[in-house]
């Protein structure tokens, strides 16, 4: 047979087996939706699997399908046994949570034991649920306070079996004497203003998406957050520190062990190109300036794989470039970023990353994010040769080894200099000013340990302590240069924290936090600004915000 002729019938039998897959409802699944939900979810999950109850719980690429989570949950049913009273009634709970994705790949068509929404309408093949959202606090801290309030809704489901979506608005005011617009050195998501003033800021954000399943490829449009990495305190890869981004994301389901995603992302540069800014006229006179700013992307990808039942790896590469449109080397998923970075002759800003989740000794967790953005391998051990930009993650952390239902976390964080940084500003890692990485930034590290107790499935109490140090940052211009600064070079902040806080569900959605804490701050370029022992404390009343 000619081999055109082969691949034509190739071709048709591509062609007919997608439009098979597009019209056909009972091919698809379509729970693909990422509603982002409580840290509840992920932090069970990751207590069963440290428990060995269940297995390749992979999770390095934040947020998961709504699927995937379920299937966790059924996976769990044969060891429901195993739970402790706490834990079972948490596992209760999660079921309703993913209650109608549970029933859809049992195969019912019109799933009815569903949880509770303000407002839920079920049609043949789909639902739809709406649900309000606030948010009311009270920050003190010395003789500075801010009041802050949110409102808006969410609204998710799924459209005749074969696309899930998502729509979730939230609107902010932060008042009072220690309002903080900047965001900086605190793990709060950054925030674009839309009103400031002396003593209060008002912004929004809006995060959507819209997700089809074509097992096992999930495709979906969307602006959200992606949190890759490990990390209680934060994640050196992605995080949710910048604010949210539009994308197109790619995850594949390969084998029962292996996952690789993939996203383009388009940035806010924050950098202004003053060749495409102009005036503009009006009638009464007054000029205006229209701003444009230099275009930026993003893209990533990860593999993440289960060599062994316990121990999960993922490796991926990232890379920011701007300055032109869409790239068709970079719509490429499989591609070798840093390879196509040297055909681009060295103009974007490729990184490097891994992480590793270890649960090989029951009730046991270790952690490992590395985030590499520079390193001379040929100088990593010279300190006038070296240009390690490297941060890390390293931490571990015990569910019940002790009393039961209790958890130890012991994290140390470390951002060498210059990470997240590059010459050229519309390359940074970072969106709308905001590092995509951690909070910290680079040249500092974070030391972490917490006490947690679960007595309730409805509350969480725990006590902290936190020594955050945070370093210098000279001239860009510095970072091509050697030696390379030592790190931790001046001036120094120097912040500890030592405190207790406790979460607790009154209702369905409904939480109260109480957070108190002792803070003692130093700062070589501000002495006067020391504090010592200063005593810091919030509250806040939350609804259907995670």
């Amino acid at each position: 047979m000619p081999a055109r002729m082969i691949l034509a019938r190739v071709a048709a039998g591509v062609g007919l087996w997608s439009a098979l897959v597009l019209l056909r409802p009972g091919l698809l699944q379509a729970q693909a939706v990422s509603v982002p939900v409580t840290h509840e979810v992920y932090d069970f999950l990751q207590r069963m699997e440290s428990k060995h109850l269940i297995h390749d719980f992979r999770d390095a690429a934040r947020p998961l399908s709504r699927k995937l989570i379920a299937e966790k949950l059924l996976e769990l049913e044969p060891s429901l046994d195993r739970l402790t009273r706490v834990e079972r009634k948490r596992y209760e709970f999660l079921r309703t949570e993913f209650s109608y994705e549970i029933g859809a790949i049992a195969g019912d068509p019109e799933p009815t034991d569903l949880r509770w929404h303000l407002g839920s309408y079920g049609f043949r093949g789909g639902i739809l649920n709406v649900d309000p959202n606030f948010r009311l606090s009270y920050d003190k801290a010395g003789d500075q306070n801010v009041t802050s309030r949110t409102f808006g809704f969410r609204t998710y489901g799924y459209l005749d079996r074969r696309f899930g979506y998502l729509f979730n608005f939230q609107w902010s005011r932060d008042q009072g004497s220690g309002i903080n617009p900047s965001r900086m050195l605190t793990p709060e998501t950054g925030i674009v203003p839309q009103r400031i003033q002396q003593d209060f800021v008002e912004y929004n954000n809006t995060d959507a998406q819209i997700g089809v399943d074509l097992d096992p490829f999930e495709l979906s449009l969307e602006k959200m957050q992606n949190v890759w990495g490990y990390g209680e305190r934060g994640s050196v890869i992605l995080s949710t520190k910048a604010p949210s981004y539009p994308q197109i994301k790619l995850r594949i389901r390969v084998t029962d062990w292996l996952d690789f995603v993939y996203f383009y992302a388009e940035l806010h540069s924050d950098v202004v190109d003053s060749t495409l800014s102009y005036y503009t006229h009006s009638s009464s006179l007054k000029d205006f300036y229209r701003i444009v700013y230099r275009s930026k992307y993003l893209v990533a990808h990860q593999l993440e794989f289960t060599p062994i039942n316990g121990l999960d790896i993922s490796l991926g590469e990232s890379v920011v470039y701007s300055d032109r449109g869409i790239s068709l080397m970079y719509l490429i998923p499989i591609m070798f970023f840093k390879s196509a970075e040297h055909y681009n002759r060295d103009t974007d800003n490729v990184q490097m990353f891994g992480s590793m989740d270890v649960n090989l000794l029951k009730g046991c967790r270790f952690y490992l994010s590395v985030f590499v953005d520079e390193l001379n391998t040929e100088g990593i051990f010279n300190p006038l040769q070296e240009r390690n930009q490297v941060a890390f993650t390293a931490g571990v952390h015990t569910y019940d080894i002790g009393p039961e239902n209790t958890e130890f976390i012991l994290e140390y964080t470390r951002l060498n200099p210059w990470v997240y940084s590059h010459k050229q500003p519309a390359t940074t890692f970072t969106n709308n000013g905001y590092d995509l990485g951690d909070w910290l930034g680079q040249n500092g590290d974070d030391a972490y340990i917490e006490m947690r107790s679960l007595p309730l499935r409805q509350l969480t109490a725990g006590a902290f302590w936190e020594r955050v140090r945070k370093g210098g940052s000279e001239d860009v211009g510095r970072q091509y240069m050697l030696p390379s600064p030592e790190f931790l070079y001046g001036p120094v902040k120097k912040m500890s924290y030592f405190g207790a806080y406790a979460r607790f569900e009154f209702g369905r959605d409904a939480f109260i936090d109480v957070m108190g804490r002792w803070k003692t701050a130093s700062d070589e370029a501000s002495p006067l600004s020391d504090v010592k022992n200063q005593f810091e404390y919030s509250l806040a009343l939350r609804y259907g915000l995670w």
